[in-house]
């Protein structure tokens, strides 16, 4: 980058963030919500009354499913500093997510150009799964991050770099070791592909693959540990949620590339960057560094959507490749052009593309979506009518989540949090005063309950598709 080209850089960058940020100011007071609430926000509150820890059996391992503590042990040491309210803690997932919009940048611009920077950081900031992410106390932004960089790292070969972005990757989450396994793969067989006629000298090639496996070490001992003190490597109940029918996995990997590729209008964006890529290829216009760089991210994202596959089932995973399908798609699409106001028109057509989808297109209520707002405020005013009716010491039935709204103060639902709700289940089988049903979480007992005559809608919730109902036995 030339210095004429700095300042107007730097004003874009300032300029997207603070929009962003300005952007995201209303969801810094919302509730935790769905895996927010169970069991991260609570695991981090856990540890800031505690201490905040790093080492495994240190923590309260029901609490933090035996992941790495890293993520727990940084955002307790916010809460410590700052403080509990929700504004302070989701300000912490805030700040994280504006470092991963700097390093979109940087990264592109880097890795890329200048063009694909500017384009690929408003793109990626449009995405929903990243603005709804963006405030919630989750890990999957700080992973995210620190994929990217330590990939910049591994292809600059900025090796000190890479050892501090790759142990902190690690340590954030288990699935950080598929970057880890596809950098091996990229050292063992991708570069050699592309480096033909240069070979790199054994002795240098042995140093690379000793800095690469700092990572490995560092988990190999996390895991270790994890077993001395806590009697398993990784934790049992997310074993068990692993799958290994091939057929039940293929099914999966089609939904995840689907959402990733087809939703939102990254459709006309994949197939755009598919028809640049076999235009470059037709005229020979890519060079060997640049098809390089979008082999190892197809592939990552074909190993990372696999392993997501077997692993627990959930669209949220997905963020730690969006920027490894942005930013070589969106340099695809416009590096073909020469003009800087053809580039330019077909970034602000995806942009306004992704905002519609973003802002209008979805009334999705799962953390991915920016539908959480609504549902949490609804689920947030039904609570409060519960605790308006007194119910707090009536046997209540409702979905898993729910209970943790009504019993836990810290979660940002209750008004009076020296009263929380007592006596709730989700066991069927038997009879309660209060049975509540919520629009986010599917439950069996919902129809028999909805079309028996015995119970009373006491009163439903409902807004943008989204609905609380609250029911009892009738009282004839």
């Amino acid at each position: 980058m030339d210095k004429n080209s700095r300042l107007p850089a730097s004003l874009f960058l300032l300029f997207l963030l603070i929009l962003f940020v300005i952007s995201r100011v209303g969801y810094l007071n919302l509730p935790f919500y769905w895996d927010e609430a169970w069991s991260y926000a609570v695991a981090v509150l856990d540890m800031h009354k505690n201490g905040p820890v790093i080492l495994p059996g240190d923590g309260n391992p029901e609490l933090t499913r035996g992941h790495p503590l890293l993520f727990y042990f940084l955002s307790a040491s916010w809460t410590r500093v700052f403080g509990t309210s929700l504004v302070m803690v989701h300000l912490f997932s805030l700040m994280i997510s504006v470092l991963l919009l700097a390093a979109v940048y940087f990264v592109a611009a880097d890795l890329f150009d200048q063009a694909t920077a500017y384009a690929a950081t408003l793109l990626f900031a449009l995405q929903s799964i990243f603005l709804a992410q963006s405030t919630l106390l989750l890990p999957e932004v700080m992973l995210a991050l620190w994929s990217l960089l330590t990939t910049f790292a591994y292809f600059r070969r900025k090796w000190a770099l890479f050892a501090v972005f790759s142990v902190l990757l690690v340590m954030t989450k288990e699935t950080g070791m598929v970057l880890i396994g596809m950098l091996f793969l990229d050292k063992i067989l991708l570069e050699r592909i592309f480096n033909k006629g240069q070979r790199i000298p054994t002795p240098l090639l042995l140093r690379e693959i000793a800095m690469m496996s700092i990572p490995v070490m560092v988990f190999a001992v996390f895991i270790i540990l994890q077993k001395i003190r806590s009697g398993w490597f990784l934790y049992p109940e997310h074993l068990d949620l692993a799958i290994l029918d091939p057929h039940e996995i293929i099914n999966r990997i089609r939904v995840l590339l689907s959402k990733l590729l087809f939703l939102q209008g990254r459709n006309i964006f994949f197939i755009s960057a598919l028809a640049a890529f076999a235009y470059g290829i037709f005229n020979r216009s890519i060079e060997k560094h640049m098809a390089h760089l979008l082999l190892f991210s197809a592939v990552f994202i074909m190993l990372y959507v696999t392993f997501s596959s077997v692993n627990f089932f959930t669209v949220r995973y997905l963020l730690s490749v969006f920027p490894f399908f942005i930013i070589p798609g969106t340099w695809l699409i416009t590096v073909p052009f020469k003009k800087n106001w053809l580039k330019a028109t077909i970034v602000c057509a995806f942009a306004l593309l992704f905002g519609f989808y973003a802002l209008k297109g979805s009334r999705s209520e799962q953390d991915t979506s920016l539908g959480v707002k609504n549902t949490v405020l609804l689920q947030k005013e039904a609570v409060n009518f519960a605790e308006e009716m007194h119910w707090q010491e009536k046997s209540i039935y409702t979905a898993f989540l729910m209970q943790y709204y009504l019993s836990i103060p810290d979660l940002g639902y209750l008004n009076n949090k020296a009263h929380p709700f007592t006596d709730i289940s989700n066991v069927a089988g038997k009879d309660y005063d209060i049975y509540v049903f919520c629009s986010n979480e599917k439950d069996p007992l919902h129809e028999g309950v909805k079309n028996n005559s015995d119970f009373l809608l006491v009163k439903r919730f409902e807004r943008k598709g989204a609905w609380v109902e609250f029911y009892k036995l009738s009282p004839w």
